[in-house]
């Protein structure tokens, strides 16, 4: 007798290493010889990028960029505020357990903390702690088995999966150009100071082999208006974009994951119909990554048996993923700012810029337990003379619970937090009251031993065993018995043991209850 196995490919995109790291990256930064010397800081920050992750034994090693953004007040009468945007390039290596060469990696990283220290008017030295969270993710096929074929007789027991399949990576990096006109009532440009770049609005659709993705550019910008005072001056625009990606075998019925990342930006101020320098001109370079799975249904057999043979399976598990929906929450934190006494009183808000922190959390009851932070650079024209610019830096902690609406056997694996909306009011010369909305975004998974049969071996049955039995089989149900574990105990059939007991598919056996057996001849 040959068996034949009916095999169903199922395609998994497994986190085999993730890990978490800093590193500290200093640079001594040199002010251009058209820039001014530097008396005082205001805000230093920056962005770090990502350019090239590569996976290693072990290893992930990551090249990227530091995008430094520092305002300060120039030495001399004047006091300007100037702006010096320096980059420093950097490569490390982090530790990421079970991580091949070839591999796919995703890496996320943010500069958490930063430190300088003014040398001389010409020269800073910077020293910025960069956090990494990296996942490596490596492809397996796995073949379930969801028929035999070959014997007469045959039992199979199977159960039933909603399989989250991998169907693919798609990456793409683009360009998103606009013209942004100064709004009215705002004088023209001068000289930019800042420009910050926020993603928003992300969303994609899927369409037969392609990603539609598309979302918000949101852009700040710090300037020095081109008036009589010099005036600076902060706008705010959208650049809206949308994308198409290729990618293979996906359609309407697919579901992904998408992450977009910044990969570097440029602003400069250029003229309007009349001459006047009222047009900001932009281009932000984007990278979109998206994974594509198929939400897919298979009946994987658990176990067989035949009557007339002793079937012997070569069995093992392999972990899988039922697709979780996201869990999503808008957070609202008010609190009101406060300027410490030995600052200079606040006469006007020029930008609040907020940065949300990810503290902790914990999943408790059904919810997810959210402890994080949001911190502040509060940007303000002082009552003073002596500092007419300063900056106020401040935190703000929060706490907040999720309700999480998925399986209890689902994990949360993953918690994002975004500053969708920021709204601020100057209410005295010392205080100023901010409201911030917070996008948090609680990503589950669910994990299944989904059984995977590789061999099946069939071998004769001992006919004196089985003639040596009485015709009729009389057996009382034990606790955790059921049809199954009896019908292969005796080599008999579920419908026989069914009709003869007159019993339906659905009919389950309780501890006690009489099971009539017959010998098949």
């Amino acid at each position: 007798m040959s068996l034949e196995l009916v095999r169903e490919s199922i395609k998994v995109n497994q986190v085999v290493g993730e890990n978490t790291a800093q590193t500290i990256v200093e640079n001594d930064i040199i002010v251009p010889d058209v820039k001014p010397d530097v008396a005082r800081i205001l805000i230093l920050d920056g962005d770090v990028y990502v350019n090239k992750a590569d996976t290693l034994q072990d290893k992930v090693q990551i090249d990227g960029v530091i995008r430094y953004k520092i305002l300060y007040i120039s030495d001399g009468e004047e006091q300007a505020v100037k702006s010096i945007n320096p980059s420093a390039n950097f490569t490390y290596s982090m530790d990421v357990p079970n991580s091949r060469q070839g591999m796919k990696c995703r890496v996320k990283s943010d500069v958490e903390h930063i430190e300088y220290e003014i040398l001389h008017g010409r020269k800073v030295n910077v020293k910025a702690i960069i956090k990494f969270d990296a996942k490596v993710q490596d492809e397996f096929d796995h073949y379930v088995v969801s028929d035999i074929r070959g014997a007469e007789d045959i039992q199979i027991l199977k159960n039933k999966y909603r399989i989250k399949n991998y169907i693919g990576r798609a990456e793409e990096e683009f360009v998103i150009k606009d013209e942004m006109e100064v709004p009215a009532g705002k004088p023209s440009i001068k000289e930019i100071l800042r420009n910050d770049v926020k993603i928003s609005g992300i969303d994609y659709k899927i369409t037969e082999n392609k990603v539609i993705a598309k979302g918000d550019l949101n852009v700040f910008t710090l300037y020095v208006a081109d008036d009589e005072q010099q005036s600076i001056q902060f706008i705010e625009n959208e650049m809206p974009f949308s994308q198409f990606i290729d990618l293979e075998a996906v359609n309407e019925e697919a579901i992904g994951d998408i992450e977009f990342r910044i990969t570097d930006s440029v602003f400069e101020p250029d003229e309007d119909s009349d001459g006047e320098l009222r047009v900001l001109k932009g281009e932000v370079g984007l990278k979109v990554v998206f994974d594509a799975y198929s939400r897919k249904n298979v009946d994987a057999i658990e176990d067989a048996f035949c009557p007339h043979y002793r079937l012997s399976l070569d069995k093992e598990s392999a972990k899988m993923e039922e697709p979780v929906d996201e869990v999503k929450e808008q957070i609202i934190v008010k609190d009101t700012l406060v300027i410490d006494d030995d600052s200079p009183n606040m006469a006007e808000v020029y930008n609040v810029l907020c940065k949300p922190v990810l503290s902790e959390y914990a999943v408790e009851n059904n919810k997810v337990v959210i402890e994080g932070l949001v911190r502040n650079n509060v940007l303000y024209l002082a009552d003073n003379s002596e500092q007419p610019v300063f900056c106020h830096e401040q935190e703000i902690p929060f706490s907040h619970a999720i309700d999480v609406k998925v399986p209890d056997s689902a994990e949360i694996r993953e918690v994002e937090l975004d500053i969708e909306h920021c709204n601020y009011s100057m209410i005295s010369p010392k205080e100023i009251e901010v409201r911030f909305v917070i996008g948090a975004t609680a990503k589950a998974a669910m994990q299944v031993d989904v059984p995977i049969i590789k061999d099946v071996a069939e071998s004769a049955l001992d006919d004196k065993r089985l003639s040596s039995r009485p015709s009729i089989v009389i057996y009382f149900a034990q606790p955790g018995d059921n049809l199954w574990k009896i019908a292969k105990r005796y080599y008999t059939t579920l419908e026989d043991i069914r009709k003869v007991n007159n019993l339906s598919e659905h009919d389950n056996i309780i501890p006690g209850q009489q099971i009539i057996i017959p010998r098949r001849d």
